[in-house]
């Protein structure tokens, strides 16, 4: 069963982020206005950006402090900002300092080990560069890079971000469609057996919901800042395919709260289930009660209290208990074949 979880373990809030043993080394490339491309080092990719013209984008995983620092020093970047790449499970957001964005947005993609992984990105968005972080390997950007490389035309901010953004957000409706069988599986298998199980995975799948929601509302929100153009980072020419991801994240809300609703009326279903069982033993348990009044009358009236039970050796006495024995399975056999004790009769 795919169920949601983080890949970086670690409380939400203020932590350090857990660094992999192995990972990418940095990578910064830069597209010339030519149509050429060539790969610099981090340190002075700001100053050659800025000789050369063109657009320039990298990719760390997992930044060090050295190369943090020196991320800060060659494209100014707001302290803030640094921190906020610093430390992990970031709220979804948008923040502008001066003529610079940064982005915080998610990815959600299956692992290969039959659940889903929850990845933070972080983009430093700015006129004529694009740098993305992450703490974990996410092969995604290096596919979505390798297309972009081959297109043909202008290689710009508003190209790139508009392909990443695109490519993540259409991974939460494969999310959504499995949301969706895992619903309608727990609902069928509630009404065909009960099992106590299948209140985890309905509680399992309302947490699920809540988190995405968590992740795609916010997300929402900062797309809808880009859409404003202040600064005006991003073409205006491509502003329409950013409308067109602003639109998918609202239909991703609106299923996240259908679905909500479903989980909630599953859940309700549930809990009637289980207390028609509980009826149906408590039912079952007062027949077993009643059944056995007769013999409970017969010994609370005689009690234990006599020596020797006057006329027990009589025939009339001994034919009386066997006719009462007789007669309480009868009572049980009639509530068997009545279906009280749990077979149907029938007709």
């Amino acid at each position: 069963m795919a169920l949601l979880r983080e890949l970086d373990p670690g409380e939400v809030g203020w932590a350090e982020r857990v660094k992999p043993a192995e990972r990418q080394a940095p990578r910064a490339i830069l597209f010339h206005l030519d149509g050429g491309r060539e790969e610099l080092p981090l340190h002075g990719c700001a100053g050659q950006l800025a000789a050369k013209g063109g657009f320039l984008y990298a990719d760390l995983q997992a930044p060090n402090e050295k190369e943090l620092d020196a991320l800060q020093r060659e494209f100014h970047f707001h302290p803030l900002a640094i921190e906020d790449v610093r430390t992990r499970h970031q709220r979804p957001k948008i923040d502008i300092y001066g003529d610079q964005y940064f982005l915080v947005f998610y990815r959600i993609g299956p692992s290969g080990h039959g659940d889903w992984v929850l990845q933070e990105l972080d983009f430093f968005i700015g006129p004529n560069f694009l740098i993305v972080t992450h703490d974990s390997e996410v092969e995604l950007l290096d596919k979505i890079f390798a297309r972009f490389g081959r297109e043909e035309g202008k290689k710009d901010v508003s190209g790139l971000l508009y392909d990443i953004l695109d490519t993540l957000v259409d991974d939460y409706f494969l999310f959504l469609d499995d949301l969706g069988e895992r619903s309608q599986q727990i609902e069928d298998e509630i009404f065909a057996h009960y099992d106590q199980v299948h209140l985890e995975r309905l509680l399992a799948l309302k947490k699920d919901l809540a988190l995405l929601r968590r992740v795609a509302a916010p997300e929402r929100d900062a797309v809808n800042v880009l859409l404003r153009r202040d600064p005006p980072i991003l073409d205006a020419a491509r502003i329409f395919y950013f409308q067109d991801i602003y639109d998918h994240l609202i239909r991703i809300a609106d299923s996240i709260d259908t679905y909500r609703q479903l989980a909630t009326g599953t859940l309700d279903a549930f809990l009637s289930v289980q207390n028609n069982k509980l009826s149906e033993i408590v039912r079952k348990l007062t027949v077993i009660s009643t059944a056995f009044l007769p013999l409970m009358f017969v010994t609370s009236f005689f009690g234990m209290n006599f020596a020797k039970l006057a006329g027990a050796g009589d025939r009339l006495f001994v034919l009386g208990m066997v006719a009462m024995g007789l007669f309480e399975v009868a009572i049980f056999f009639f509530l068997w074949w009545w279906g009280i004790l749990g077979r149907r009769r029938v007709e």
